[in-house]
């Protein structure tokens, strides 16, 4: 709405602080995501989380949870957060659960804790999951839509950066078109003026000595008359 204010009004602070705005999320959610792309410290808190709700397996009120266990540790073939012995640390369990068995029935748990762990998934449940969420649809479609949404907020902060200089440059532009240009050799009027002055010159001068032709004509005339006495 700001930006669309901005242009619509050819306002500079709307469209600079629409611009700054841009900026400070797109920078937000770049250092975000880069800090938690495959972060061994965020893995870690994800692995203090699920071991923390490991005492809720077995009761009433959880069964979801304990459903959820269940089947990851069935189909991951997998035990525990990072290894069996969490359900033996987490919980007041003697053993694990029986979905942590290779071969499952009844009680394999049990006598595999007594008589041979190896029965039991040695691998933990922890970087399965997290492995397994990463991979999920729903995920890649959040990334998606993501660096979507980045690359809009670039368009959009170019589109305005470029708005930006051309309605600053827009407006210094008649500033510089209003001022006068130097008197010099270019100016018309002292030619104008000079030409006038040359030409008013040339007419003084043309008329400054005008040829005495009465003086002459009087001269021809004693001329002829002392010519006509004398013959």
């Amino acid at each position: 709405m700001v930006g669309y204010c901005g242009t619509l009004k050819c306002n500079l602070l709307l469209l600079s602080w629409y611009f700054g705005s841009l900026m400070v999320i797109f920078c937000v959610e770049l250092a975000s995501a880069v800090w938690t792309y495959d972060q061994p410290s965020v893995q870690r808190s994800d692995m203090i989380s699920l071991k923390s709700r490991m005492p809720n397996f077995g009761l009433q009120r959880y069964q979801w949870l304990t459903h959820t266990w269940n089947t990851f540790q069935t189909e991951f073939k997998c035990c525990g957060v990072i290894y069996f012995t969490d359900w033996l640390e987490m919980t007041e369990m003697e053993w694990p659960p029986d979905s942590c068995c290779s071969n499952q029935y009844p009680g394999c748990a049990r006598h595999a804790h007594y008589h041979d762990l190896s029965d039991l998934h040695q691998e933990g449940c922890g970087p399965k999951i997290y492995s397994f969420i990463r991979g999920t649809k729903q995920l890649q479609v959040l990334r998606f839509l993501g660096v979507s949404i980045g690359v809009a907020q670039i368009l959009a902060m170019a589109l305005t950066l470029t708005l930006l200089w051309a309605l600053y440059y827009g407006r210094k532009s008649p500033e510089l078109d209003s001022t006068p240009p130097p008197a010099g050799a270019d100016d018309p009027a002292p030619l104008s003026g000079e030409a006038s002055q040359s030409g008013c010159t040339r007419t003084n001068k043309g008329w400054t000595n005008p040829p005495n032709t009465s003086s002459a004509a009087a001269k021809l005339g004693e001329h002829q008359f002392e010519m006509e006495r004398l013959s």
